[in-house]
């Protein structure tokens, strides 16, 4: 935890000073952690929990007005946030050995009330927070280096050897570097697959356009079994090359070099290293050099893959190397992630509703743990496993991931999309931090991701800042204009969403998202002959894709039901409550509940769809988009003037517009929409 993250969680506290019902669980909802996350994080670099943390800084500014401010003893109480001014002066007295009254009395005199006191007051108490809340080990007001948030990314390694068989080591040892460097909670790493060696940019521009303030570059050189990697670190900031080295070594001991590598540069960088973040840096996985080759090889085809994700071949030949690499070395728990990882790679999505669903995936990632029970990556897919199960246990799993490698970008993606409709502030910090850590072919993904947190919250007008400035960056247009008819759709600009959604499918007609954009679209104008056509789009998209849709079925029914085809649209709409109650079911109860209210209100089964419109308004958040849905969706025009359905629709705007509103201040408060937040 550096003096940067400190700072943010002392700001957060002190904007919300006056508001004695601010405590852990909001601090933790606004910083985007779980609670247990934050009070170990909390705890292990300031021995206080996250209540003490809080009542520390109340405290403190308490101490600071007693010295500068005229008000009363209870005034000032309920200033810093405490309801009862008896409770103020026990916690003041139990913190500084003294009550408020008698602190006052000793401290504030004349002298102390001019302006050359009043300064150096507020100084010295600024120093004491400083120190009472970061302790001298961690941070040195007096250490020569720089106390800004260490940012570094790993570049591709040139390679520069004779060999051609040789020249994925470049980019495995880069990858391995930026792995062991990722253990260390000091530095914020990130991870790039590729990058464009013919381009013309400067270290600097090429940093700006990264977010960090470190570059590591290396050149490696091999010959027979012996290898030579040159590698320096550049500050971006100042231009220079802060530190160089050479090593010379047989390549059989390469993961030595790696280890060697990243603790120099954390030294170099004054980045703390725990006894147990140094453990991990130096594990050794395996003792066989040959299941070591065959691994590297292996995840070079791995990642030949993710960068195209049509290369099979790619996957099929990382699938063969990493169980070569088990052939000569059975307990080698980095194989078992690098095939629980190709079996998730591999997942078919129709197959959701399945007992056996990603199994495979789960007890590779056990079989790895059994081996090395601190491998990051394998709890990030056991949290992928249960995310597809709708299963909360999936938080505790990217947790632990996080608790391993503090830069696990998979970890942050995966809680990130896992709060997507249970809690937007969560959502979005945890795919904020996910792009502050990966540039690869992930990032305009999760860039739109958090275009697509502000839209369902009906935040517009930021969403649309953040399309513009995805399109900047990957000139993708498809993505663009489907997002632009999302956004002119949820504001009831039916028209103007068409447009832009047909725009999008002359890019690319094949995408289901922007075809079903279109079907509801007509539905929604009434132009019934142009939905059926896109409904027929959907399914044979779906069909080919093999993808089980689960929540079009009701409105594939209605528009049968408008055309008088009855024995097709009951057909359709049994499939939807099918999909539905599977779906709640297993816990993804968000989206599936107002699918089945909608289902019932249109069978005119009013009752039940009350009963699951109670379920929907009484979930701990309602976005925007379910109230959009409730106001204009035409399946539920049989019950929309009841006032019963009317008072439901109140509370849940209600409770969107409070969501949005909290949305729209962490994003004000995170400067999401400033021009560099995104380093874009």
């Amino acid at each position: 935890m550096n003096l940067d993250f400190i700072q943010k969680l002392t700001q957060i506290v002190q904007d919300n000073l006056e508001n004695e019902h601010f405590g852990p669980e909001q601090l933790a909802e606004i910083i985007g952690k779980s609670h247990s996350t934050l009070h170990r994080r909390i705890k292990e670099h300031s021995g206080k929990s996250i209540s003490q943390f809080i009542r520390a800084i109340r405290l403190n500014k308490a101490k600071e007005l007693l010295l500068t401010d005229d008000h009363t003893i209870a005034e000032i109480s309920y200033k810093v946030g405490f309801g009862s001014p008896a409770y103020f002066n026990k916690c003041f007295h139990d913190e500084f050995g003294m009550p408020p009254g008698e602190f006052k009395k000793k401290f504030k005199s004349k002298k102390t009330e001019n302006r050359y006191y009043r300064i150096i007051s507020l100084l010295l108490i600024l120093l004491l927070l400083i120190f009472f809340l970061i302790p001298n080990h961690r941070f040195s007001l007096f250490a020569n280096k720089n106390t800004v948030e260490k940012t570094i990314a790993v570049l591709p390694f040139n390679y520069l050897g004779s060999g051609k068989d040789k020249e994925y080591l470049a980019y495995v040892m880069m990858l391995e570097i930026t792995s062991k460097l990722s253990m260390i909670e000091n530095l914020v790493v990130l991870s790039i697959p590729a990058i464009d060696t013919d381009s013309k940019e400067t270290d600097s521009h090429l940093a700006k356009k990264l977010g960090v303030n470190y570059l590591l570059k290396g050149d490696l050189h091999t010959e027979d079994n012996k290898m030579k990697l040159i590698v320096h670190l550049t500050n971006t900031k100042s231009g220079e090359i802060e530190w160089s080295d050479t090593y010379n070594s047989g390549l059989e001991n390469i993961l030595d070099v790696e280890s060697n590598i990243s603790r120099a540069i954390a030294q170099q960088l004054n980045a703390f290293i725990t006894p147990d973040e140094k453990a991990r840096i130096k594990k050794v996985p395996t003792l066989s050099s040959e299941a070591i080759d065959f691994y590297q090889l292996g995840r070079a085809a791995h990642m030949e893959y993710w960068k195209n994700n049509t290369d099979l071949e790619s996957l099929s030949k990382a699938e063969d190397y990493y169980q070569k690499a088990l052939n000569n070395d059975s307990t080698y728990a980095q194989a078992y992630v690098g095939l629980a990882q190709i079996a998730y790679d591999k997942t078919t999505w129709s197959d959701i509703f399945k007992n056996t669903y990603l199994d495979t995936v789960l007890s590779l990632a056990n079989k790895a743990l059994s081996f090395d029970n601190t491998l990051s990556d394998a709890y990030t897919l056991r949290g992928d496993y249960y995310r597809a199960r709708f299963s909360d246990k999936a938080i505790g799993q990217y947790e632990q991931a996080l608790h391993f490698n503090p830069n696990s970008w998979q970890a942050y993606y995966g809680l990130g999309n896992f709060f997507l409709l249970k809690n937007s502030i969560k959502s979005a910090q945890n795919i904020l931090e996910a792009t502050k850590r990966r540039r690869g072919p992930e990032y305009p993904i999760m860039l739109d991701n958090l275009v697509f947190i502000f839209i369902l919250n009906g935040l517009f007008d930021e969403g649309q800042e953040l399309i513009n400035r995805k399109l900047s960056y990957d000139n993708d247009s498809m993505y663009y204009f489907r997002r632009l008819a999302l956004i002119e759709e949820y504001k009831e600009h039916f028209v103007e969403a068409t447009e832009y959604a047909l725009n999008a499918r002359s890019i690319d007609s094949t995408n289901l998202n922007t075809n079903s954009l279109l079907a509801f679209n007509y539905i929604l104008l009434k132009e019934y002959k142009k939905a059926t056509f896109y409904n027929e789009r959907i399914l044979q998209i779906s069909n080919n894709i093999n993808f089980k849709l689960n929540n079009e079925h009701h409105r594939i029914g209605y528009v049968y039901l408008v055309n008088g085809d009855t024995l097709n649209a009951t057909k359709y709409f049994q499939r939807q409550i099918d999909a539905s109650q599977k779906l709640i079911a297993m816990g993804n109860a968000e989206e599936a509940l107002y699918d089945l209210a909608a289902t019932y209100a249109i069978l005119n089964e009013k009752d039940k769809a009350f009963e699951n419109l109670r379920k929907v308004q009484q979930q701990n958040t309602n976005l925007w988009f379910i109230y959009f849905y409730m106001k204009n969706d035409p399946l539920l025009n049989a019950i929309r003037n009841d006032p019963g359905f009317q008072e439901i629709l109140y509370r849940v705007k209600t409770k969107a517009e409070t969501e949005r509103d909290k949305l729209k201040s962490w994003a004000i408060q995170q400067e999401l929409l400033s021009p560099l937040s995104l380093d874009s």
